[in-house]
This record gives C-alpha cells, structure tokens and sequence, in this order.
C-alpha cells in the first residue's frame, strides 16, 4: 500500500501534538499534590497519550477481578512493575481499571507519585486494597515489598514474601482468585551485594522511610553505593515472565480469620511460585542476555 501523499505532514501533527500533551502533563505533574488513596486519580487519557507508547506487553487472559501476585525486583527503577503496568492496559484495556499497591518511599517523591497515581499506583494499605476489590477491579500486589525488591543479588530467583500473608486474607474475604507472576531480570540492573535489614535499624532509615532493608550495590555510575534512594544507570537487563494459572481460594471470609488456612494456602502460592520461577530461570544462560 501506498502511502497517502499527505502522511508526513500527519505524522508531523501527531508529533507536535504529543509534544504538547507531554508539555501540559508535566506542569500538570509538577504542580498538583495527588491523594494516592484515590482510586478516582488513576488516568486513562494520562497512560494512553503518554505512558502507553513507549510500554507494551504481550497480551495474557482475563476473566474478571482479581489478584495478581508477582515477586519483586530491579530497585529503585522498578524496572518489573513498568512492564507489570503495561501487562494491565494490555489485558483489560486504557478503560478499565486496574490498581497496583505501591510503597510509600515511592509515593513520597512528588512528581513520581502523581505520575503513578495517574497510572493506577494506590498507597500500600489493607483499606485501600479492599476498597479496589469491592469496586470489582484487579489488584496487583508485590507481597515481598522492598524487601524482595532490594535483596541480594544471590537472591534473586528465590520467592520469599518473609510471611507476608495479607493477600490470602483478600483472596479469600472476597472469593477471588490468585494470579501468580514471577519475573527474572530485573535485578541485574545493578547488583545487589548484601542487603541488611539490621543496617536499615541501625542508621534509622527503616523507621525515617518505613524501607525495613538497607542494601548495597554495584553499578552506573557510581562504581559502589549504599541505600535504594541513590538514583543511577541502569544496566542492560533482559526481563523474561511466567503468568501461572490462577489459583482460586474459594470465598470463605471465616477461614481468612485461621491462621493454619491461611498459613498453608501462603505455601501453597508461594511453593507454585518458585517452581515457576525456578523453571523461567533454568532458561537464562547469562545476565543481561536472558
């Protein structure tokens, strides 16, 4: 097919007029003070024109609300939740809803927040997730925390929420089903020698910024740096996902109140977890190349 002749002066407007939906979202950024606890912040017209170009994923199925649990990784960048968000839009569309529970180091940056408020980022709290799942939207939650996103590099194909059990409690209060996501890659944007939950107590940063681990890393540009807050180059990374079959708990808002059930239904996610992301990294052959 040929082109019509008029197709650079298009795509010349097109441009210009994204230059300038950028130009507005950034002062818009700049300016505003975004409540994120407000599922109402979340902006289609904000990821379509801005965020959606320059992320995609391929597409998974969907079958209604539900809560997506994925181990964490890649720091600061968080570099697994950019293509996690992109999974979102992809399934369930720009329209529909879909909230993710970001932790408050992030959400306490300004400009950062209200970019991710306006993608569908809400305060990490038990209200806030509930109030996603009685508007029948999906959740998704990084059980693990900064804990598993600031673990060592040695670390770094091992499920471990530290026994975090609070997306059981959901699943079953509200009878909807478990998504298993495990993803490999994301830390090998820098390396993560050592992480330190007793160092984070020590210097204060855990009670300053509710981050409870203080790692240490080796990357771009700085050569050798201590903290999650130091911003930096990311390496070359291949990012490589496993989506599991859904796992359905059954609605039983009683047994959430069990400790025993929910312990044991926390294995059950976990252990298929590792299998699946034990079988995604038996594939990698080196960093950065997958």
């Amino acid at each position: 097919m040929v082109p019509p002749r008029d197709a650079p002066r298009r795509m010349a407007r097109s441009l210009h007029e994204g230059e300038g939906v950028a130009r507005m979202t950034l002062t818009e950024l700049l300016k505003l003070d975004i409540d994120a606890s407000d599922p109402a912040n979340r902006d289609p017209e904000f990821i379509r024109s801005v965020a959606l170009p320059f992320l995609n994923a391929e597409q998974v199925p969907s079958d209604g609300p539900f809560i997506t649990v994925a181990n964490h990784n890649g720091g600061p960048v968080l570099a697994d939740a950019w293509v996690m968000l992109s999974y979102w839009w992809t399934v369930r569309g720009v329209e529909n809803a879909g909230y993710a529970l970001v932790h408050d180091a992030a959400l306490g940056i300004p400009v950062v927040r209200n970019v991710l408020v306006k993608l569908g980022a809400l305060r990490a709290t038990a209200e806030n997730a509930e109030r996603v799942l009685q508007m029948g939207q999906p959740l998704l939650i990084y059980p693990g925390g900064e804990l598993d996103c600031l673990k060592s590099f040695w670390r770094r194909h091992t499920i471990d929420f530290h026994g975090r059990t609070g997306f059981i409690k959901l699943a079953l209060k509200h009878g909807v089903p478990i998504l298993p996501v495990v993803n490999a890659g994301g830390h090998e944007v820098y390396l993560t020698l050592f992480s330190s939950q007793r160092l984070a107590e020590w210097t204060g940063i855990a009670r300053l910024t509710r981050v409870k681990t203080l790692p240490v890393n080796l990357g771009l540009p700085w050569g050798l740096w201590a903290t999650g807050f130091v911003p930096f180059l990311p390496l070359p990374a291949k990012l490589s996902y496993k989506v599991g079959e859904p796992i359905h708990v059954g609605h039983d808002p009683e047994a959430a109140r069990r400790p025993d059930v929910v312990r044991g239904l926390y294995r059950k996610v976990t252990g298929i977890m590792q299998d699946m992301l034990d079988e995604l990294a038996g594939r990698r052959r080196l960093p950065v190349i997958g």
